[in-house]
């Protein structure tokens, strides 16, 4: 079952096309003024931390205010969870594992209420998995079998990596999610 975004209101759609081109003008003008946006430390301290939360914060609050218009819309519950992934993809990336770990959760918790609606939304399940594997949680396994067994036609792409991912958590399942950088599906 799909999702009829045919249905999504327009002042959603328009909050959704603001939150992107706030991030395409916004990274010309970070890149313009601050150097450049490519350039972080992969040491972990707090100056790194702070420039992720800075580019990520805002897209996360705009998200989250979309939401409490209107929180039963899985699109916009599932527009939270991804940009939550966002943000701890490039903490990881960075080299700050342990400080990915709540936003990797809080993910998850948009995307599990985005499933509880639309359960067969593939990208949602996938990243979901993802999420839960790269926080080092005990349900990563579960998620990604589900995530498998629902994109039999790999519509996303993914499904190779969540198997790789998988198998790797099959052999070692107490082992670190740090071993590879997480993908964006």
């Amino acid at each position: 079952m799909a999702v009829d975004k045919s249905h999504t209101p327009l002042w959603v759609k328009a909050v959704i096309w603001l939150v992107a081109l706030s991030f395409v003008f916004g990274g010309v003008a970070f890149v313009g003024f601050g150097g450049s946006a490519g350039s972080t430390s992969t040491t972990g301290d707090a100056t790194t931390d702070s420039s992720i939360t800075a580019q990520y914060q805002p897209a996360v609050d705009a998200a989250v205010a979309a939401l409490a218009a209107d929180p039963e819309n899985p699109d916009l519950l599932a527009f939270a969870g991804h940009r939550y992934f966002e943000w701890a993809v490039a903490l990881y990336e960075s080299g700050q594992q342990p400080a990915s770990v709540p936003l990797w959760l809080a993910a998850v918790a948009y995307y599990d209420k985005a499933l509880a609606i639309t359960p067969d939304d593939v990208v949602v399940l996938g990243n979901k998995g993802f999420a839960l594997a790269y926080a080092n949680d005990p349900a990563a396994a579960d998620a990604l079998r589900a995530f498998i067994a629902a994109d039999v036609d790999d519509t996303t792409g993914q499904v190779a990596n969540a198997t790789e991912l998988l198998s790797t958590l099959a052999v070692t399942p107490s082992a670190s999610a740090t071993e590879s950088a997480p993908t964006t599906p």
